[in-house]
């Protein structure tokens, strides 16, 4: 009997790639969404920001319903299968169809129509691309858990998911704000602003789907007669109810997610009606996202000298909420040249988003931590749990931005007639832009200095747990071959 060693037992520069190419295609789509709905919404179809206001409450209402429960039956339908396909791959697939037919709907059946018919089609059509991108980033998200057999390569994913995310938001970022102001902000502008994105986002999913591979064996091994081994929906509620780990990463993300996205919200609105020219957004978003690829390409050696990824997150939303108020400071004071701003704002809402690009091990440590509570493993229930909480922050502050676009006074048809807003106007666009993300990192900060507990003695039980785990299993794969 001889033991040959299994080929290609590490990731591959393919496995890289097509996992970073998952969030690169859906943030491709989703920058459209999240930035620039609302101009939409308000100054292209004329709908009041009250009407706008309700439509969100409901579509995020029920996307947060929605993602633990996708998740849950993603696990549920493995489980059903008795670990005889992939658990979460297929769901990538069956996701692209949704995301860009949804999408295209959204940004060109709505103006044809009028009243209620628009309102209509608006409400379908965002419920048909969410549904879409719930079940890829699902997917996507838990696959991470189903890829990697280690913590290092639990680390390359998690850093490559980043990447792909930097690259997808800065070709949506460029492409969008050059397109808008070719075409102008019209129902023409963008109807091919959807195109664009949509065709390269799906495409770029379909490339995740085919170059992705399950290869953590451990993680999906089905013990199909095991009555404690059996998911639950149940089980969502006792995540939160034991895992330290997993809270800490959950109120992150609702206070996190509640600042960048105001700050997507208005920055549209900064640079069109405060700056001047939309299209500069485009040389903000290079700065922002170049950055973050450099930080995400040198992250391991990075942690390894400050000797974790929190203390990581840590720095950076601190130096980052010091820039953002900073130049907040200074717009007060001065007149800033609109490149100062693009600079500087580029910086420091990278440096503060870093938190999110960075996320993505620590939500594989508390799916790690999870199994080592509960003693199951269950990546889609936990991360469908994790998007839920994504959803609170957008649902409350989407929300909220389209009220308080109301309440500072913005006049939508100042901007069609080319008139300048109000001076109170001004102030409030500068506020929510670099006021409210800096505060976010704050409550950010403390989350990761006081709630997160997988840094001391805690983290070293898991690993040791971790380790005692997969060694039987590394065992097994070794013999690939007898002869």
């Amino acid at each position: 009997m001889a033991v040959k060693k299994v080929a290609g037992e590490g990731l591959t520069l393919k496995h890289k790639i097509g996992y970073a190419a998952g969030d690169a295609g859906g943030v491709m789509t989703l920058i459209l969404v999240s930035s620039y709905m609302t101009r939409y919404v308000t100054n292209v179809l004329t709908i009041n920001f009250a009407t706008l206001s309700v439509l969100l409450l409901i579509w995020n209402i029920w996307d947060m319903v929605n993602d633990p429960l996708m998740g849950t039956l993603m696990d549920k339908m493995f489980a059903k299968s008795s670990g005889n396909k992939d658990k979460f791959r297929p769901w990538l697939l069956y996701s692209i169809a949704p995301i860009v037919l949804g999408m295209i709907a959204f940004f060109s059946v709505p103006s044809l129509l009028s009243g209620f018919g628009a309102i209509a089609a608006l409400f379908i059509f965002k419920i048909v691309y969410e549904l879409g991108y719930t079940m890829m980033n699902i997917g996507m998200g838990s696959l991470l858990g189903t890829m990697a057999k280690n913590d290092p390569e639990r680390a390359q994913l998690s850093s490559a998911r980043g990447m792909g995310s930097t690259v997808g938001g800065m070709i949506a970022m460029v492409l969008v704000p050059q397109m808008l102001g070719r075409f102008g902000e019209t129902t023409t502008g963008y109807f091919w602003s959807a195109v664009v994105c949509a065709v390269l986002g799906g495409f770029t999913i379909f490339i995740h789907y085919l170059w992705t591979e399950e290869r953590n064996t451990a993680s999906k091994a089905v013990k199909a007669d095991d009555e404690s081994q059996k998911v639950k929906f149940s089980d969502i509620l006792n995540v939160f109810k034991k895992n330290r780990a997993f809270l800490a990463l959950s109120m992150h993300s609702i206070i996190i997610v509640f600042g960048t996205t105001i700050y997507g919200q208005f920055n549209a609105y900064m640079y069109a009606d405060v700056l001047g020219d939309i299209s500069l957004m485009s040389y903000t978003s290079i700065i922002s996202m170049s950055l973050t690829m450099v930080i995400l390409s040198i992250a391991p050696v990075i942690v390894k000298k400050m000797g974790s990824t929190v203390r990581v997150i840590r720095t950076s939303l601190l130096i980052g909420l010091s820039m953002m108020l900073g130049l907040f400071g200074l717009m007060l004071s001065t007149n800033v040249a609109p490149t100062v701003f693009l600079f500087v704002s580029g910086i420091g809402y990278a440096l503060i988003n870093l938190s999110v690009q960075m996320q993505w091990g620590l939500v594989g440590e508390a799916i790690d931590y999870n199994e080592y509570l509960t003693g199951k493993r269950t990546e889609g229930a936990i991360y469908g749990t994790f998007s839920l909480t994504r959803r609170v922050g957008q649902t409350i502050s989407q929300s909220l931005a389209v009220l308080m676009i109301g309440w500072i006074g913005y006049n939508p048809e100042l901007t069609n007639a080319g008139v300048s807003q109000a001076g109170g106007t001004i102030l409030g666009i500068q506020v929510m832009t670099l006021v409210v993300p800096a505060v976010a990192a704050i409550g950010s900060w403390l989350c990761f200095k006081f709630v997160w507990n997988l840094d001391g003695s805690t983290g070293k039980e898991l690993s040791v747990w971790r380790n005692s785990k997969v060694a039987p299993v590394a065992e097994v794969e070794a013999v690939v071959e007898t002869v």
